[in-house]
């Protein structure tokens, strides 16, 4: 059994064949086959019926055309010569039955195997050949009605009994067909459905753990292959290790990846569970956005708990041993944002553009000589300013590259 399935499986194969192509093949030679038996038998029951003649000729020419094709198309290591000369024959030989015997009624309406033609077409074809396979096969239907043809010159005689198995044989194994036909197209589409939900899915975490899950739901499930940059009000962070510098040029390369890996792995969770996603891991520091891709009312106050929380962990990591005794700065700043994804065909980045970046950037710069850990705009400090927080004003600052001063406040 095993040996017949290596056979079945290797039908016209090639190495360079797609996983679908791969599997096409042998479902064709299945079906090409179990016509060929069909063929066989209506041929023993026509000669039992009707003796020897045109009627029990046909199925078993059917039967040598197709079993021949097979040889053909395994040889030609390509299955398309087996699938236009079994459509053909389905569709021609079955009308050519039926016009033989000279009756539809007393043919046992044989006709049902023509259909198979378009059906198969629509499977093993594309959509514009098997109108072609439909047309041919209305054409066959209205001959069939409207002259009856009898190629014989006269109507077979045909018993009750005789016309009721013809209808059995032909409606009942033409509708199995079709009904198998149909069983494996569905399977097939569920399937590929499921391959590419998998293959989305895995897209998603590959993805996501560049720029988070947030951004890649929104850049793969978006519509339109360009997606357009927004405007969002959102609050900014900047976060930055002290003297990392000094830590990078005295501890080995792997001492400085496993060290990014834990503290950034916490940052970026900490960003997550406060509604916040993180754009850039920066080397030294990260850069993370809360309000946008997807926008949230309370996005300074998220920010302000991620910001304490980080300073929370930094001191367990380096109390448990985990990284050396370090220090961070943090700067907040809200406002309005440009973003969306920044590049070429080649490569794409989703970012947050706009002078309110940059203002949070020199915000945390401020950290260094204010001695301090956190640091916010006047514009953070509005938003959050009724919810209990101990709160220290550090005078109005000049920022590198903006006009206008701006007050600062200290959390940390």
């Amino acid at each position: 059994m095993s040996k017949i399935i290596q056979i079945v499986k290797g039908f016209a194969y090639k190495s360079t064949d797609t996983v679908e192509l791969a599997s096409i093949k042998p479902f064709i030679l299945v079906v090409s086959l179990s016509c060929c038996v069909c063929g066989l038998l209506w041929s023993f029951l026509y000669f039992t019926v009707f003796g020897f003649g045109l009627t029990a000729i046909l199925p078993f020419s059917f039967t040598v055309i197709v079993g021949g094709a097979i040889l053909i198309s395994n040889r030609l290591v390509d299955h398309r010569p087996l699938v236009y000369t079994l459509l053909a024959c389905i569709t021609w030989v079955s009308a050519f039955i039926q016009w033989s015997i000279g009756s539809m009624d007393y043919s046992g309406l044989v006709i049902a195997w023509s259909f198979l033609g378009p059906i198969g077409a629509v499977i093993f074809l594309s959509f514009r050949q098997s109108l072609i396979w439909i047309l041919m096969f209305l054409v066959i239907v209205v001959i069939s009605v409207v002259f009856e043809p009898a190629l014989l010159g006269y109507v077979l005689e045909v018993s009750s009994t005789e016309k009721m198995i013809f209808y059995i044989m032909n409606i009942g194994v033409s509708s199995i067909i079709v009904f198998m036909a149909s069983a494996w197209f569905v399977k097939t589409i569920k399937f590929e459905r499921g391959r590419a939900n998998n293959l989305l899915q895995k897209i998603k975490v590959l993805f996501g753990q560049h720029v988070s899950t947030e951004v890649a739901n929104e850049l793969i499930l978006n519509d339109e292959l360009d997606s357009e940059s927004k405007s969002y009000e959102v609050t900014i962070m900047f976060l930055d290790i002290r003297d990392f510098t000094l830590f990078a040029d005295s501890k080995l390369p792997e001492e400085v990846a496993a060290f990014q890996n834990i503290v950034f792995g916490e940052y970026i969770n900490l960003v997550r569970e406060n509604q916040g996603i993180v754009l850039q891991m920066l080397g030294d520091g990260i850069l993370a956005v809360f309000g946008a891709p997807i926008e949230t009312p309370n996005h300074p106050l998220d920010a302000v708990k991620a910001g304490f929380s980080m300073i929370k962990k930094t001191t367990e990591l380096s109390d448990t041993g985990q990284v050396p005794e370090i220090r961070i700065g943090i700067g907040l700043h809200t406002g309005k944002v440009i973003a969306g994804e920044i590049g070429n065909e080649f490569r794409k980045s989703y970012s947050i553009t706009g002078s309110n970046v940059i203002v949070a950037s020199r915000i945390e710069q401020l950290n260094k000589k204010l001695q301090s850990q956190f640091l916010i705009s006047e514009t953070v400090y509005e938003k959050i300013e009724m919810n209990g927080y101990d709160i220290t004003f550090q005078g109005t600052h000049e920022l590198k590259g903006i006009s206008k001063k701006m007050g600062i406040y200290q959390l940390a």
